[in-house]
């Protein structure tokens, strides 16, 4: 299977996952110029721009995966994702790990993982 089909799985797996503790999935695979959120969730107050990486094992590097030059793409697809869907919902940026080992799948899930401050 190649990459993009991974990713495309995990990430319905994931939608499936915030589901399941509450959130409502309003887009996935939005995209701007320059810019694209996995999967744009409400979850009380906020609206979440949640990206999904996915690894075979659990492994340091998918951490830093998401560094400043790809929070910059999330947070200018946000800024579009914003102009075009006006909403009182507080803006927050999540990752989410996908680990896959020996066909179990464990999520780690990090809320606020950044913002938007420093851009």
């Amino acid at each position: 299977m190649r990459k993009n089909n991974y990713g495309r799985e995990y990430e319905q797996i994931v939608c499936g996952y915030l589901e399941s503790q509450g959130m409502k999935i309003l887009d996935r695979n939005f995209t701007v110029s320059g810019g694209e959120a996995d999967i744009i969730a409400s979850d009380g107050m906020y609206i979440c721009f949640v990206e999904v990486k996915y690894r075979t094992v659990r492994a340091v590097d998918a951490y830093s995966s998401v560094g400043f030059k790809k929070q910059g793409r999330i947070i200018k697809a946000a800024k579009g994702y914003l102009s075009k869907h006006r909403t009182e919902l507080q803006p927050r940026f999540d990752v989410v790990f996908v680990f896959s080992d020996d066909g179990e799948i464990i999520f780690d899930y990090i809320k606020n993982a950044y913002d938007a401050s420093q851009r």
